[in-house]
Formats: C-alpha cells, structure tokens, sequence
C-alpha cells in the first residue's frame, strides 16, 4: 500500500513538473511571438529599461574612406547621457571643434564660435540607448516621425545567422529599417534614407556588456553601398553625471 502511495505522489509531481514545463514553454512562446515590429520594441523596451549606462565617455578612432579608398584618420572624443545629451569633440577639445547634440536640436562649434544650429532628433543616440530612457509611445512616435514604419517585421538571414528587420519586407534594402538580433536583441544595423541621393547603412560590427545593456565598439558607415567611414571605439568610462556645462550650448 505505502509503495503505490509513493508511486501516486510520484506520477503526480511528474504531472506537474510537465504542466509546469508546459506553462514554461507557453508563456515563452507569446513572449517571442512577434507580429509586429512594435512587438520587437515593446520587446527590448522591457528587457533593456533603464539598462544601458546612462552617462560615459569615450573616445573614438576614425577611418575616413571615399569610394571605397582609404583617405586618412581622425580621432574625435564623445560624452553621451541618455537619453538626449550627446557631445563630440573633433581633435583636442581645446582647439572648439565641436557639435552639441540636446532635446533634438544640434549646436556646431568652430574655433568655439556657434556657426550652426539645426533641428535633430539623432536616430543613433535614441536606438543606442535613449530609447531605454524614454516612455514607450515617445519612442514609437519617434520613430514613425523619421519614417521607420514598425508596424512592418520581417526576418532575414545573413550567413546562418537571422534577424528581426522592423520597417522593411524580406529582399527591401531602401525602406529606412532596424536590424536586431533575435539572441540578445541588440540593434546590429540601422538603413536610413538621409534626402532623395543619399541612404546611410549603418552596421554596428563589435560591442562590449556594460551596465546592464551594451556599447558599441566599431561601425561602420555606408553611403549608397559604399563605405564612408569605420569607427572603433575605446576608453569607454561610465560615469555617475555629467558637468552641465558638457552639453551647454550657450
């Protein structure tokens, strides 16, 4: 009697087990079942929140190329804080080369005299890590407002490896578009279409953990296919905050 007892509670723990195994893998399902590129954002949105650094520095080397032909370097130095402040120094600080990025608006120094101000909401900056930062409808707004139409997902394979493609069909290299991918849900590639002559392929080759996010540490930029410049990154230091006078336009 007491061995079909113990059998009983066995075949009932196994029962559950499975259920709950079950359950396990229902709930998986939904939460990688993506419809939508909205879904995939939603998606990143809450795996990532607030993950990312929020404020580092760091400085970058530059390779400049046209038509393919390597035409010299560079070395600039960078201050971002998510999810709207962003800084680059071209060459020595002290020499006021300089563009500010804030509250989609862009200040170019040179020789520390304003010369230019824009509007620019800086795609780069928001799907980097201020989008992580932000409300979840203020990013699809702002999305949709530089024409990434994510109510479009589509998958596509690059040597074995495959992504979620929000804003482009299968085969569709001219839509504006964000690669992701489907291991980690890192932005892997960023198509944007910058005026009627001109698309930006941007490919983020190489990244590192930091905070609980992650930072790039080499692009490379395409223009029409051809690429215009590589960017390797280094020296990334987070840091707690940022001087207000980094990214004071006046």
């Amino acid at each position: 009697m007491r061995l079909i007892a113990i059998c009983a509670l066995l075949l009932f723990a196994c029962h559950f087990k499975a259920q709950e195994i079950g359950i396990g893998l229902t709930l998986a399902s939904v939460k990688t079942k993506f419809e939508t590129g909205k879904d995939v954002i939603r998606f990143m949105h809450e795996k990532y929140k607030q993950g990312p650094c929020k404020s580092y520095t760091f400085s970058q080397k530059n390779s400049h190329y046209r038509n393919d032909s390597l035409m010299g370097n560079s070395e600039w130095h960078e201050y971002i804080e998510f999810p709207d402040k962003f800084r680059i120094d071209f060459g020595k600080s002290e020499d006021g080369n300089f563009i500010i990025f804030k509250n989609d608006s862009s200040y170019r120094y040179k020789n520390s005299q304003l010369k230019k101000v824009k509007d620019d909401s800086n795609i780069l900056l928001l799907l980097l890590g201020g989008m992580y930062y932000r409300e979840l409808s203020d990013v699809y707004a702002r999305l949709e407002k530089e024409h990434f139409h994510t109510e479009i997902l589509s998958t596509q394979k690059v040597k074995k490896q495959t992504y979620y493609v929000i804003g482009a069909q299968k085969g569709d290299t001219l839509s504006n578009q964000i690669w992701v991918d489907k291991t980690n849900f890192r932005v892997v590639r960023i198509i944007e279409k910058m005026d009627q002559e001109s698309t930006m392929d941007m490919s983020f080759n190489a990244f590192q953990k930091s905070c609980k996010g992650y930072t790039e540490t080499k692009v490379t930029f395409k223009r029409n296919g051809k690429i215009e410049q590589v960017e390797e990154y280094y020296n990334i230091i987070s840091r707690d905050k940022m001087p207000d006078e980094i990214f004071n336009p006046k």
